[in-house]
This record gives C-alpha cells, sequence and structure tokens, in this order.
C-alpha cells in the first residue's frame, strides 16, 4: 500500500547515519573534547557527558538499523504494511532527522561563536616604555 514510503526510508535511513556518526567526524571531535559535568569542571557540560552521548548515539544507531531493516522487511512483503508499521519507521526517520537537526544546530552555533582564548598562546605583554633621554648635563 506505501511501497514508496518504505523504498524512502530504507534509502534516507543509512544516510542520516552516516551524516551522524561518520561524515561529520563526531567520533573524532568527541574524543577530543572534555565531557565532564561542570559540578566536577567548570569547563564541562550540562549534560551529554561521554557516558550519556555513548549510550545516545548506540540507542540511534539501532534505532537507524531497525528502521531500515523493517522498510526493508516491508518491502520484501516479510512484515505486513500496517499501520503500526508504518508509525514504527516513521518514528525512526523522524528522530535520526531531529538528531541531525540538533547535530547541526550545535556544530554551527559553536562554529560561528566568539573564538575561545587559546590557552597555550602567552599572554601579549605591554612593551616597556623607552628610556628618556638624556640631557646633556646628564651626558658630562
Amino acid at each position: 500500500m506505501f511501497p514508496d514510503f518504505y523504498a524512502t526510508a530504507a534509502q534516507v535511513l543509512p544516510v542520516l547515519l552516516l551524516a551522524l556518526i561518520w561524515e561529520s567526524r563526531f567520533l573524532d571531535r568527541l574524543r577530543e573534547q572534555n565531557r565532564r559535568l561542570r559540578r566536577d569542571d567548570p569547563g564541562g557540560v550540562l549534560f551529554w557527558t561521554r557516558p550519556r552521548v555513548r549510550a545516545y548515539s548506540l540507542f540511534i544507531v539501532a534505532t537507524i538499523v531497525i528502521g531500515t531493516g523493517l522498510a526493508l522487511l516491508a518491502l520484501a512483503e516479510a512484515l505486513p504494511a500496517g499501520p503500526a508499521l508504518r508509525v514504527t519507521v516513521t518514528i525512526c526517520v523522524l528522530l535520526a532527522l531531529a538528531t541531525l537537526l540538533t547535530r547541526v544546530v550545535v556544530d554551527v552555533v559553536a562554529a560561528t561563536g566568539p573564538e575561545p582564548p587559546d590557552e597555550a598562546a602567552p599572554a601579549v605583554e605591554p612593551l616597556p616604555a623607552p628610556p628618556a633621554p638624556r640631557s646633556r648635563d646628564e651626558a658630562r
């Protein structure tokens, strides 16, 4: 009844998976970031610590893979294409899209916000004042 929906979902979900995990260098950036809570580190995060990011990322990956599998099974007519299956696949797609939108917004805001101070650069010290010119009397 909805073959185009399942075919589209089966194509879009893996692309979203690639966009979320590998294409955006998400894992590389995550490895480099300090992800401790602010109560433990003033430069830390409010909520998204490494264990929480790990759990949510694995949940999203599992959701996308399951949604893709369900769409393929519907296309193969191995599952009846009823309202419950459409809702499930739709939720998988919408959750992946919402996660992608959130990641894009966070990345754009971080990239266009004020630059953090460079801790490796030394503080700029003012130049010393030039010596006062000597008068003729002092030169003798």
